[in-house]
């Protein structure tokens, strides 16, 4: 397997969107909680590889899952590359990276659930999400909801595990700031689906847009999202004061308002598509899908950087 290969594995822009935005985020939270400074360095430092290597390993798993359906979607439309598609990678290969990986996750965990038992929670829940979404045993990702019980706290967990790692402390700001984060980085994973419609239904692969295509499930699933930044002020309200709680609320918002509005859009292209009047959405959804994500990406850098500078 050659370095392209594992590059295009990676799928970075996914993986900064998720994982390592999320890791960023907690880390900025931490500096926060504990006053500027990370109290475990290397368990921090250690989390983070875990939680971007949990991501990365998803990708080859998933697409031995999907291999067949990804062969008959038009990916190059949307801009992915998918090395068995290609040819690039044999499944063989493509599973035994995934091993390697999931050794090395395994092992990091062990030590860190070693130094912090609590931990060994959200490792589990992580562990079966990874297993329970991509592996051809499970085939969650072909039923609908996962967003919900999967991918929201999935990507909770990543921001709320590395601030408690980080800081030493379980703290409820970094409790409500990671469900709204979950919320905002998981509204890209929900346009997938409706991008994927298509060849999806043709496949048997139910989300929850293939079971409600009709729906506007894109643009009411961020703003979930927005409705939970909207009370989060009843919990960051006594922790930072009114300043920083009504800035954190206007970032929300101008996170939020464009994410649901592409989202409605990619809602709208579906229903065209389903009515006739468009034959190929794919390649119009999936722009729209990363402007989601370069503004959820955005949207957890710039609260990691306040939530730092405020800790000095």
């Amino acid at each position: 397997m050659d370095l392209l290969s594992l590059a295009h594995f990676a799928r970075i822009k996914p993986l900064i969107a998720w994982s390592i935005s999320g890791s960023v985020l907690g880390l900025g939270l931490a500096l926060y909680i504990s006053g500027g400074r990370i109290v475990a360095v290397l368990p921090t430092a250690l989390a983070m590889v875990a939680v971007v290597l949990m991501q990365y390993a998803a990708h080859p798993l998933n697409d031995i899952m999907d291999c067949q359906v990804d062969r008959q979607a038009p990916i190059g439309a949307t801009g992915r590359v998918k090395p068995l598609v290609s040819g690039a990678v044999t499944v063989s290969e493509a599973k035994h990276l995934t091993t390697a990986l999931v050794l090395i996750i395994l092992a990091i965990l062990a030590y860190l659930i070693y130094l912090r038992p609590p931990l060994i929670l959200p490792a589990a829940y992580g562990m079966a999400a990874l297993m329970g979404y991509n592996h051809p045993a499970a085939r969650l990702a072909y039923h609908p909801f996962t967003e919900l019980y999967m991918a929201v706290p999935v990507n909770a967990i990543v921001v709320f595990v590395t601030s408690y790692i980080g800081s030493g402390a379980a703290s409820p700001v970094a409790a409500a700031v990671s469900v709204i984060f979950g919320f905002a980085s998981s509204a890209v994973f929900v346009s997938m689906m409706s991008m994927d419609l298509p060849t999806d239904l043709a496949n048997g692969k139910v989300t929850t847009v293939g079971r409600y295509p009709r729906s506007y499930w894109c643009a009411i699933f961020p703003g979930l999202g927005l409705a939970a930044a909207a009370v989060s002020p009843l919990l960051l309200y006594d922790e930072l004061g009114p300043p920083a709680t009504a800035l954190f609320l206007a970032v929300s918002i101008l996170a939020f308002v464009p994410i649901i509005a592409y989202g409605l859009m990619v809602d709208q292209l579906r229903h065209r598509y389903l009515r006739g009047e468009v034959r190929d959405p794919e390649g119009r959804a999936g722009r729209l899908r990363l402007r989601q994500l370069y503004i959820s990406s955005a949207f957890a850098f710039v609260l990691a950087a306040l939530f730092a500078s405020r800790s000095w």
